[in-house]
């Protein structure tokens, strides 16, 4: 996980995107677990440990933000759990396709919008 901008860095490697002034600079803070460094997280591509996604948050958001054409970065889901974790993310996103459909007074597609959720609900799934 330390190294997950590495490649991203090294494909870029020359290119002005992650200069010092391209990125948000945090030179004046210091990570309180490792004592990396914003310096040394555009240098190397890698963040010394967990606390560093903490520390250089804004920073660390941008560089994401430039690299990948999706803005919001969800991670990887845990194999043992996909499945479980698929099914809310899709609970999720029905809730929110069902707020849209109400307030737009689309009430046909809320309707089914609505069978789904507690079709889903009905399967235990929160």
């Amino acid at each position: 996980m330390m190294d997950l901008f590495s490649e991203l860095f090294d494909m870029f490697e020359g290119m002005d995107m992650f200069s010092p002034q391209t990125v948000v600079q945090k030179d004046n803070r210091v990570c309180p677990v490792c004592g990396h460094t914003w310096s040394d997280f555009l240098r190397s591509g890698k963040f010394g440990c967990g606390e560093c996604y903490k520390t250089f948050r804004a920073g660390a958001e941008q560089v994401i933000k430039q690299t990948q054409s999706n803005s919001v970065h969800a991670g990887k889901i845990p194999s043992k759990s996909s499945a479980d974790i698929k099914a809310k993310r899709r609970l999720e996103e029905l809730r929110k396709q069902l707020k849209d459909a109400v307030n737009k007074e689309d009430y046909e597609s809320a309707a089914k919008l609505h069978a789904e959720i507690k079709a889903m609900e009905g399967k235990g799934i929160k």
